[in-house]
């Protein structure tokens, strides 16, 4: 499978069929959200962000507790929030986070997509969002321009996904866009082609994310 060229045309119908999916409105008004309870040392300030994006984006987190004091935690260590590397390096800094239940069971989970989608707000729309939609069509892209794509696997971090997020903007010649129009174009192109497969082939979201990337491996392999 073949990307489609990301030409103004092109990001722009992606753009507007985002804003028709009222996309633009549940941003605006998580950010409202943001905004309205902006104190991450106070834990019900957090505790209610962390909350709705867990519910709104099906983030799959089953104890948010360590997740908001993981992020009052480390807001206490990083006072000032300022300049975009600031809150690149604050995405992974809450990324990871470990509990122990009650019957003295240690978890460990990095939620790096939950991770990105808070401080995307927080930083009001300047840091990009991680997701497996955005990943895929990336590292596809990557692979159309350069001629090779051996994998999709994930990012070890979010600085490594925001490198690769800028190198893609470079290579595809999109410096004058925004990371947040990037971002609304990446994912929903990413969502429509995998909702195209799931209706063709009657498959799952999962298994069609996986043929999603084979068909975009295969097309790099063969235009090599």
């Amino acid at each position: 499978m073949e990307l489609k060229k990301p030409t103004k045309e092109f990001i722009s119908e992606i753009l507007e069929f985002y804003d028709k999916e009222e996309g633009n409105e549940l941003n605006e008004n998580l950010l409202k959200l943001f905004k309205t309870f902006d104190n991450d040392l106070n834990k019900y300030d957090v505790l209610i962000k962390v909350a709705s994006l867990n519910k709104i984006y099906s983030t799959a987190i089953t104890n948010i507790n360590p997740v908001v004091e993981q992020i009052i935690k480390t807001t206490k260590e990083n006072n000032e929030l300022n300049e975009l590397n600031d809150f690149v390096n604050f995405v992974d800094k809450i990324s990871k986070i470990e509990w122990t239940n009650n019957k003295g069971k240690t978890f460990k989970r990095n939620n790096l997509s939950f991770a990105s989608k808070y401080v995307h707000f927080l930083s009001e729309y300047e840091t990009p969002i991680y997701d497996s939609y955005i990943w895929i069509v990336i590292k596809g892209y990557l692979g159309q321009k350069n001629g090779e794509l051996k994998t999709f696997n994930n990012p070890e971090n979010f600085r490594e996904f925001y490198s690769i997020f800028n190198e893609f903007k470079k290579e595809l010649n999109l410096e004058n866009y925004s990371n947040y129009e990037i971002d609304k174009f990446l994912w929903q192109y990413g969502k429509n082609l995998i909702v195209e497969i799931e209706s063709e082939l009657n498959l799952s979201l999962e298994q069609s994310k996986s043929e999603l990337k084979k068909r975009i491996k295969a097309y790099c392999q063969q235009h090599i």
